[in-house]
């Protein structure tokens, strides 16, 4: 199947960006809780993840090194990562044959899943497609591929962090607008390797999701607990204690 240029391009940057992400990966794969995005906020402050997984097939959606499907297997359910970036699948097949917990990882892309209908219980995304891929065909393929009640939750950068962060990624947030909060899609920054982001306001969120099939549970929106440090150079705690750099939607199929 032939795949779009958005699909092309973030693929080959994130070959390139993969060596970054070992060392984090590693970590990740080692850590007794979990926590999450920039700051790494710690599971129990944000409740992301269902705390027994027994008897659940779970899916991440742009798995990466897999470190979040690892945290699914140690909660007991049957894990399985797609990712289309071949260098991040390496590393997590190698942390899985170092902590052996069962998990399997698919080449492939979030808006054309390689599953069956309804044969998940639970799907994940921790950027990886929330990112990375076309919100109008990788959540309508997650609704797709998950049974009824099932639930999904999904991690990106919040619009506030979008709308204040100028065109450099290796500049702070600003505290002024930076770019139109109405129309956000897709987002190439200016120093990138090509690669494009995808965001949507939170209205065209809400609406997307409920034609897709879910009903709205959380928006866990987060900045920057007290003392909190980033390896991202335009990641400013001070900023960001107070207004919200991600967000996590919580959601379940009808």
């Amino acid at each position: 199947m032939a795949i779009s240029d958005h699909q092309a391009a973030n693929r080959r940057a994130w070959q390139s960006f993969a060596a970054r992400y070992v060392e984090p990966a590693e970590k990740g794969w080692a850590a007794s809780e979990p926590h999450w995005g920039i700051w790494a906020i710690p599971e129990r402050d944000v409740g992301l993840l269902p705390e027994d997984l027994s008897g659940s097939r779970c899916l991440e959606i742009g798995c990466g090194a897999g470190y979040v499907s690892a945290w699914m297997a140690r909660r007991r359910g049957t894990a399985v990562g797609i990712d289309p970036t071949p260098n991040q699948l390496a590393t997590a097949r190698r942390l899985e044959s170092i902590h052996r917990l069962g998990v399997s990882f698919v080449e492939g892309f979030g808006e054309s899943l390689p599953f069956p209908d309804a044969c998940f219980d639970f799907a994940i995304s921790e950027y990886g497609a929330a990112l990375w891929a076309d919100p109008y065909r990788w959540v309508p393929e997650a609704a797709r591929v998950l049974r009824p009640g099932a639930r999904l939750v999904f991690m990106t950068n919040h619009a506030f962090q979008i709308v204040c962060a100028p065109d450099d990624e290796e500049s702070p947030l600003s505290k002024t607008l930076q770019r139109p909060y109405l129309g956000l899609f897709r987002t190439k920054w200016t120093d990138s390797a090509g690669e494009v982001e995808f965001h949507l306001p939170h209205g065209q969120w809400i609406d997307l999701l409920r034609t897709s099939g879910f009903e709205v549970e959380r928006l866990v929106e987060m900045g920057a607990p007290p003392g909190a440090e980033s390896r991202y150079a335009w990641a400013d705690a001070r900023w960001a204690e107070s207004w919200p750099t991600e967000e996590a939607w919580c959601v379940r199929r009808r």
